[in-house]
């Protein structure tokens, strides 16, 4: 039989920001990779196929709609028993619920969404390599975490990949909790699982309940309601006083690290060694910044771009609101491992919010 692709991937959670954001990079431009994409569709995606709609029809590329909390089932009959019609031999894994806030409110659906969901897939895996062993010499699988599950960090501290994870809010803790059993497949049944572990990471097809695009859904907002000689109805919302810092990477920039972990990880299955294999990766940058800096930042550069002529007092647009019920001050990672490996971001945060403004209208 000869096999139309190279690999098979499988990839979850790609239908939201990062994964599509993902597989409209890799898709296109890996026409030898086919790929499988799950995803529920909830409200991140806008409950539909909105950000991979150009590639439903490409021959590498299958959408899948299903959740894979609940759709155990499914899951391993897709990767194990019909494992000799799909042959999936590599996993990346984005599927997460990531709004901090919604964690404090509905801590439970962060648990069936962060760690149900992860582990049906380490379970299905383990399964897949022990049914099938002669897979485990291509088998990958990525999985991505986030610096929330450090917890916070002093004035001038980076913590790397050795760190303690000591999360402060139900979707942290859900993430470090996932990771941690992901440490237990690697230990107790060889499964050859690569964690990242990114910054802040922003771009388009964000949903704006994150800051930066909420900042520029209110910005346009406010010049629709100029241009019509209206009254503002609603300001930026910045929680407690805005000096809580975070770290922002672009996705593109997130997008290459994991390219270049990927095929690191092939290196490795051509060695028989694990360099990159069962590790943990920082992906980080230096772009820190508190949250009422950044809201200013971005608003120089919207009417910079878009309304030049006016003279606006950027305070009149904000408002400050009850404070989360925990609100890490900083994050801050220590991602010399990733350097290491030859990777270093490229998008400065200006360009990247210029692009985020000049593409609003499209």
């Amino acid at each position: 039989m000869i096999d139309a692709f190279d690999q098979y991937l499988l990839v979850t959670g790609g239908a939201g920001f990062i994964g599509s954001c993902f597989l409209e990079n890799w898709v296109i431009k890996f026409s030898n990779i086919h790929f499988t994409c799950i995803d529920k569709l909830n409200y991140v995606s806008d409950h539909s196929t909105k950000y991979i709609s150009n590639l439903l029809k490409l021959p590498n590329f299958k959408f899948v709609q299903k959740d894979i909390a609940v759709e155990y089932e499914y899951l391993c009959g897709l990767l194990v028993e019909d494992y000799e019609n799909n042959r999936i031999t590599g996993i990346i894994n984005f599927a997460a619920e990531s709004s901090v806030d919604r964690s404090f409110s509905s801590p439970l659906d962060f648990t069936q969404n962060n760690i149900t969901s992860s582990h049906n897939l380490f379970e299905c895996a383990r399964l897949l390599l022990e049914k099938h062993p002669e897979v485990r010499n291509k088998f990958k699988f990525l999985h991505v975490s986030t610096d929330e599950v450090y917890g916070e960090q002093a004035l001038r501290e980076h913590v790397a990949e050795c760190s303690n994870l000591k999360p402060t809010n139900p979707y942290a803790a859900t993430k470090a909790a996932i990771d941690l059993i992901a440490q237990s497949y690697i230990y107790s049944f060889h499964l050859p699982i690569t964690i990242i572990r990114s910054n802040n990471v922003y771009g388009p097809n964000q949903n704006k309940e994150k800051l930066i695009p909420m900042v520029l859904d209110k910005l346009k907002q406010y010049e629709n309601q100029l241009k019509a000689k209206e009254p503002i109805t609603e300001k930026i919302t910045i929680h407690g006083n805005g000096t809580n810092k975070r770290t922002y990477i672009h996705v593109q920039d997130l997008i290459t690290a994991i390219e270049l972990l990927w095929m690191k990880m092939d290196d490795d299955l051509e060695s028989d060694s694990q360099k990159v294999l069962t590790q943990t990766y920082n992906i980080g940058t230096t772009y820190e910044i508190d949250n009422l800096s950044l809201v200013k930042y971005i608003c120089d550069i919207y009417f910079a771009q878009r309304l030049s002529s006016l003279d606006v007092d950027y305070n009149s647009l904000i408002t400050f609101v009850k404070d989360r019920n925990y609100n890490d001050s900083r994050y801050a990672l220590n991602f010399d491992k990733m350097t290491e490996l030859g990777w270093k971001p490229s998008i400065k945060m200006t360009d990247g919010i210029k692009q985020l403004v000049a593409n609003l209208d499209s």
